[in-house]
């Protein structure tokens, strides 16, 4: 099965953030959400949607924008069956290749004003599109850049893997480096271990390359880039890089990282390190003891007793009471543990 249908819904997630904009819907009606639905089903939108999708009319701009005006004034659909059709057009256009599509078909996506409102799930005060097909066509975009990005990745690993790295630094869209790691995750153990080597020489220096060797070191399995990793690596892509790599690891070199991590990492990436591996290890004895006795760091303490409290066996609450008698800070620690994983079973009990 083609992973592409898998990219393009995280493009199309991503672009409903990236599209996120001050719009005025102080005009539109607010619909009940259960009755916006069942208004789009009261229609059959498919064969529309279908026709106006035939990929040998999308690069005719005429053609499909009349059409498009024609499923938006149809008064014979609800204005939601209406605007699903649209939204369910644009979001198909993510199977075409950019240049199948007129730019003025995209134009007309990008700039269309929502009318379908329903409350927001969260804020029920707030009105929010029903179907944001301005966030679809940004989404769609996006994913036409990332693929492209990954087929011009493709090329530098086949010519000069090392110049991956360089064209990653250059670039300043997330998009952009999406596509290159793509790209990476699909290549030669032999390209990606050369761009893995040329990533760790210039990480200290430059550490939005955390991203790029996370990747490599979740696919190559190598503990060395994994501990550069730790001790040099920043950023949101770090929590990510971590967890790849912990899943990819015997338990045993896992838990050989996670001691590096509290002794030799900044604080930060350490506490990172114990939140992603600990889940992995939690049955592990020396592992246990690491963290117990990691209670009284002062960096890094309230990191491991979070730790503990999560999922913890009854070896590990044992130790926690044991631990948590006196005044000192690791018996501190240990009873804030305890009565973390006390108020999270309550919870869980909770009808």
């Amino acid at each position: 099965m083609s992973q592409r249908p898998v990219i393009n819904l995280l493009v199309l997630i991503c672009g409903f953030a990236a599209s996120a904009q001050a719009i005025d819907y102080s005009d539109a009606p607010v619909w009940d959400r259960a009755s916006a639905m069942a208004a789009v089903r009261s229609v059959d939108i498919e064969p529309a949607v279908f026709e106006i999708s035939n990929i040998s009319t999308l690069a005719d701009a005429t053609t499909t924008l009349n059409r498009l005006r024609g499923i938006e004034t149809r008064g014979d659909w609800p204005l939601p069956a209406r605007e699903a059709a649209i939204y369910q057009f644009t979001r198909s256009l993510a199977e075409f290749p950019r240049d199948a599509v007129a730019v003025e078909i995209m134009q007309h996506l990008l700039t269309y004003q929502a009318r379908t409102l329903v409350p927001h799930e969260e804020h029920s005060e707030a009105a929010v599109p029903l179907f944001n097909i301005r966030a679809a066509a940004s989404g769609v975009q996006n994913g036409w850049q990332r693929a492209e990005s990954a087929a011009e990745a493709g090329v530098l690993l086949g010519q000069n893997p090392q110049a991956l790295v360089s064209a990653f630094l250059r670039s300043a869209s997330y998009t952009t480096r999406a596509g290159y790691l793509d790209a990476l995750r699909h290549a030669d153990m032999a390209d990606i271990r050369a761009v893995q080597s040329v990533a760790l020489e210039n990480l200290r220096d430059s550490p939005e390359l955390t991203r790029l060797v996370g990747v490599t070191a979740t696919i190559s399995g190598d503990t060395d880039a994994a501990r550069q990793l730790l001790i040099h690596g920043e950023g949101e892509g770090l929590v990510s890089a971590l967890k790849s790599i912990g899943d990819g690891l015997p338990r045993t070199k896992a838990a050989g990282l996670l001691v590096i991590a509290i002794q030799q990492a900044p604080a930060s990436n350490a506490s990172l390190a114990i939140a992603a591996w600990w889940p992995l290890l939690r049955h592990e004895p020396a592992v246990r003891e690491l963290l117990l006795d990691t209670l009284a760091d002062p960096s890094l303490g309230s990191a491991a007793a979070l730790a503990l409290a999560k999922s913890p066996d009854i070896q590990t609450i044992k130790a926690l009471q044991d631990k948590a008698a006196g005044d000192s800070i690791a018996a501190q620690r240990a009873r804030m543990a305890l009565d973390i994983n006390r108020d999270l079973l309550a919870r869980e009990m909770q009808p």
